[in-house]
């Protein structure tokens, strides 16, 4: 901690309350839920939530917690319910991840090696059914002569090569590198790619469209994954993480508080939850993304481009189905479970066990294909994913149980998986994502350019709580 944070006074108040709530836990969290002013309050329980309001309660603030559902961890979701507790949210953390292995290591969780999957792929392109290792001369592989030996997957990293990389994530705000704030479809023609490898890159991109998508963005974001080291799972599952940063706050945190509205004074904040109930504070801690962020009602005077980021900043929705196979029906056709595809049917992981044997299938279904399953109820989701696969694969015809569909497109607690920027606006807001504004300050994975994910959500969390205890001391 700086020594601003450690040389912070206490009031003899705060120091009176914080002792009473260590003393009773949970249980006086009815008696707790009756006050309506704090110092500080933190809108969402994700991993930036949470580690800021670790950070506060180590340095005494007064402070709340408000969380919309009725579970901690946001877009980390561990299905613990089902056998081999299957991740439906954040999968990895790196071992360069420093933020985020720093509290693993104080909160004493373990990590692990990544388990692979089956080996092998298939591929369902254009109609046509081929190994990985036939996709040269598939027939559904209408890619030209010098890209026929890459399969759709490795497109976009080969295309990427013949373009400019960024040294580190920050790199994309430099002057000579504003030309890139373009749209991904415009920057991977001028690199020489076809229509059909657009096409392909654009069929399983972790991001809403080429066509939206920008290219700067991208590339930021491959700066990060090149300096995150190797990949690794956090024991027991990923949930594991936020139960942990959970246990020591639970009782300044209220579960089942959606947030609906933001009322910014001249010295206080009012929030009003769905069930309207209202808290006021002096500082306000918003760790929710931008796209439920826009569902709120705020009354504050917010900068143009903050009103812009909060408009405009693309969230990518992600759906998956969760499939057991009542046997190894892949034995019998030939191919690998794993598939890739151009249809709605997106990609085809698997999980294994301890023995190596596939327990489950997950489809990733993202992008537009997402939207257009998402208008569906969860159960229809379901029976089309799997009429899709028995279509592809006769081999599996009811071999197959829907298991979960988990869409964090319809999450009203989400609205999309991880955010991106679209064409034209790292130039005209990427700077002011994390800036206060008033009373409100910004937390969360989108509001950390040098980083993502999980190690974005927590770096975001330390920050936002130095930000308010500098204020508040």
């Amino acid at each position: 901690m700086t020594d601003s944070l450690t040389s912070m006074a206490i009031t003899r108040r705060r120091l009176l309350l914080a002792g009473s709530f260590a003393a009773v836990g949970t249980v006086c969290s009815p008696v707790f839920a009756q006050r309506k002013h704090y110092d500080v309050i933190i809108i969402g329980a994700g991993l930036a939530g949470l580690q800021a309001g670790c950070v506060l309660q180590k340095q005494g603030v007064d402070f709340l917690l408000l969380e919309g559902s009725q579970r901690v961890g946001g877009r980390v979701y561990t299905l613990d319910e089902l056998p081999g507790r299957p991740e439906a949210g954040a999968t990895q953390s790196g071992t360069k991840y420093h933020a985020l292995n720093q509290v693993i290591g104080e909160l004493g969780i373990g990590t692990e090696n990544i388990r692979p999957g089956a080996p092998g792929m298939t591929l369902l392109v254009n109609d046509r059914l081929s190994a990985l290792e036939d996709w040269p001369a598939s027939a559904g592989n209408l890619l030209p002569e010098a890209l026929k030996d890459t399969p759709p997957y490795g497109l976009l990293p080969k295309l990427l090569r013949n373009g400019r990389f960024l040294s580190r994530p920050l790199d994309w705000w430099q002057p000579e590198n504003a030309g890139l704030d373009i749209p991904l479809h415009a920057y991977l023609a001028d690199l020489g790619a076809g229509e059909e490898a657009l096409r392909l890159v654009d069929a399983n991109l972790n991001g809403e469209s080429i066509r939206t998508l920008s290219a700067l963005d991208l590339l930021r974001k491959l700066a990060v994954l090149q300096a995150a080291g190797a990949p690794m799972n956090i024991s027991g599952g990923s949930q594991r993480l936020p139960e942990a940063m959970y246990a020591p706050i639970s009782h300044a945190v209220l579960m089942g508080k959606q947030v609906t509205a933001i009322r910014q004074a001249q010295t206080s904040v009012e929030l009003i939850t769905g069930d309207a109930d209202r808290f006021t504070c002096r500082l306000c801690l918003i760790a929710v993304p931008f796209s439920v962020l826009r569902h709120i009602t705020m009354e504050a005077t917010l900068s143009q481009a903050k009103q812009q980021a909060i408009r405009e900043m693309g969230y990518t929705p992600v759906t998956h189905v969760l499939l057991r196979p009542e046997r190894p029906f892949w034995r019998d056709d030939g191919f690998s479970p794993n598939m890739w595809t151009d249809t709605d049917l997106g990609r085809v992981f698997t999980q294994t066990d301890e023995q190596g044997e596939v327990i489950r299938l997950r489809t990733w279904i993202q992008g537009p294909a997402a939207r257009r399953v998402d208008g569906m109820p969860d159960h229809e989701i379901g029976k089309l994913v799997v009429s899709l696969l028995e279509r592809a694969r006769p081999a599996a015809k009811s071999q197959l149980e829907v298991e979960r569909v988990i869409s964090w497109g319809k999450n009203p607690f989400a609205h999309g998986a991880f955010s991106h920027y679209l064409a034209g606006g790292v130039g005209q807001f990427s700077r002011d994502v994390n800036r206060p504004e008033g009373l409100l300050h910004f937390i969360g994975a989108h509001t950390e350019p040098s980083a993502s994910g999980m190690e974005a959500a927590v770096k975001s969390g330390v920050r936002g709580a130095r930000e308010v205890i500098n204020r508040l001391s």
